[in-house]
């Protein structure tokens, strides 16, 4: 009889995380360690708890960075399924090197994401955030706290994958206008043009491209420049991708009249630029919230489980390769 294949999973809370027919059916076909790692794991603890594993399931939270620095402690691992989408974090050359399987998920959060990066939007808009910062007292009550429409407005979608594409339906909904500009794929009724004609002509610019594992940011000082003066963007792919003292300059100046990231702004706490500026409602941050809804979850474990068992049965769904989940710049 052949020996189950041994997993390890890490997770905040172990095996509560998941719903018992979850567990059960990843135990059947494995033989399964669902391990609590509610922090960040340390080189040495990671690699002691991943000694024996042929396969492992791992989350940024615990592990955010997937590089050599520990794969090299662990000749025995086969394969990781991460629970994530983006994988910009993860040296991809490196687990090739070593013929590491990589799943991801590919699209169990598409819809929330899509949805956040339209309540972004009309956070900003509407001023929402500092509306509410004034009736707390925040702010002084004679902050202005004015908005304006998105119909009739442009909206430019760089990255036409799945979470660009649904951003593009929903801002149609609202009466907007929509272009994209992806190299690699198109959107169903978006105009697929340059990158400098979209930004020269969008009164808001989205962002939905992964960054790349230790790249520089792709939209910095050149691409602020090129906008539509008095443009917002918003960022609810990764931090990095944005050059965030470029950003700052460009608000100073005013010719970007605001920056929306579902992450924490990097600058947020050294720079007294951006501290005004967060303060004034014109850098929102939302640290990394966006896929974060019960559906999410729910519908995250299961294909996370599905990627285990899938492994441990030799044949191996949802690969990532670096830019497959959305388009690049």
């Amino acid at each position: 009889m052949n020996k189950k294949p041994r997993i390890v999973v890490l997770t905040a809370q172990g095996r509560s995380s998941f719903e018992e027919g979850q567990a059960a059916r990843l135990e059947a076909v494995a033989d399964v360690v669902f391990d609590s790692a509610p922090d960040v794991l340390e080189t040495e603890e990671l690699a002691a708890r991943l000694a024996d594993a042929d396969y492992a399931g791992l989350t940024p939270r615990s592990v955010p960075a997937i590089d050599g620095s520990w794969l090299r402690l662990l000749p025995r691992l086969k394969g990781i399924a991460v629970f994530a989408t983006g994988v910009d974090y993860i040296d991809m050359d490196e687990l090739k090197r070593r013929g590491i399987w990589l799943s991801h998920l590919p699209d169990y959060s598409t819809e929330s994401v899509a949805e956040h990066t339209l309540g972004l939007l009309l956070t900003m808009s509407r001023r929402i955030h500092l509306s509410q910062d004034r009736v707390r007292g925040r702010v002084p009550q004679g902050t202005s706290v004015r908005g304006w429409e998105l119909r009739g407005k442009t909206i430019g979608i760089v990255g036409l994958g799945r979470i660009g594409s649904r951003v593009a339906d929903l801002a149609r909904a609202f009466g907007m206008r929509v272009l994209g500009h992806d190299p690699k794929q198109s959107a169903c009724d978006v105009p697929n043009i340059d990158m400098d004609e979209l930004l020269a002509s969008s009164d808001v610019v989205s962002l939905h491209f992964p960054a790349r594992w230790q790249g520089e940011a792709a939209f910095g000082s050149r691409q602020l420049a090129a906008m539509k003066p008095g443009a917002t963007l918003i960022n609810v792919s990764r931090c990095a991708l944005v050059d965030a003292s470029a950003v700052v300059a460009a608000i100073e100046a005013g010719s970007l009249l605001g920056y929306a990231v579902d992450d924490f702004f990097p600058l947020g706490e050294s720079d007294e630029r951006a501290k005004r500026q967060i303060s004034e409602g014109r850098i929102l941050q939302t640290g990394h919230t966006a896929w974060y809804s019960q559906e999410v979850i729910r519908r995250g474990y299961e294909t996370w489980i599905d990627n285990l068992i899938a492994m441990a049965e030799g044949k191996p769904i949802h690969l990532a390769q670096m830019g497959e989940e959305e388009g690049q710049l």
